[in-house]
């Protein structure tokens, strides 16, 4: 065996434990960071058909790799997580979707004319640019009017939403209000109620744009 083989076989056996854990971490990430393709229109403009999406499965609870069965809690939902989920026993949404987090439990919301209100009060909104979002594909265009809503982009338009309003709802304990952040055109909690914690499959950590875009 040569000098630079030896070494390298003392570095293994002084760094074994080391080693072990980066190997053990490397098979865990397919488990716990998986990607997605966006394939639906219900949030332009924050992610257009077409963008990748990368979700930690373990944002909120950590299951045994590859299993449905729940090993500890990780983190709780907060308003304005980007999330991945699907329902149960409803084959309109037996697939995985997203949407965005709006209600916490213990909450009252309540929609009026696409304005949000959490508890009675307004979530605060900023008036942006529709021309700024040109960007935006004519396929699945955005609603004329274009909002910075307590962080995140919404879009809609007046009067064109059938589900623009919504009557106050109390959440229950472990239970969520999602929402699309295109108004105008997502089924959601408008329509199939509030989500429980165990139906939201993770939260994306990072989007990849599909084409050139100014963010």
């Amino acid at each position: 065996m040569s000098t630079w083989s030896k070494r390298q076989v003392a570095w293994l056996k002084r760094h074994v434990r080391i080693v072990a854990l980066v190997l053990v971490g490397m098979s865990l990430v397919p488990a716990y960071l998986q990607a997605y393709e966006l394939s639906g229109p219900s949030d332009i403009p924050t992610v257009l058909l077409g963008d990748k999406v990368i979700v930690n499965r373990a944002a909120y609870s950590v299951k045994l790799p590859y299993f449905n069965v729940r090993l500890f809690r990780s983190g709780s939902p907060q308003r304005g997580d980007f999330v991945l989920l699907r329902l149960l026993n409803n084959p309109r949404f037996s697939f995985r979707f997203f949407k965005r987090i709006i209600g916490l439990p213990g909450e009252t919301v309540e929609l009026r004319e696409n304005r949000v209100l959490v508890n009675g009060r307004a979530l605060p909104v900023t008036d942006l640019n529709p021309a700024d979002f040109a960007w935006v594909p004519t396929a699945h265009p955005i609603g004329s009017i274009v909002q910075n809503e307590d962080g995140h982009w919404i879009t809609f338009t007046p009067g064109k939403g059938k589900h623009r309003n919504h009557p106050p709802l109390r959440l229950a304990a472990g239970e969520y209000f999602v929402l699309g952040d295109n108004r105008d055109d997502s089924a959601d909690s408008r329509e199939f109620g509030p989500v429980t914690e165990d139906l939201l499959l993770g939260k994306v950590i990072a989007t990849f744009a599909s084409g050139e875009r100014r963010r």
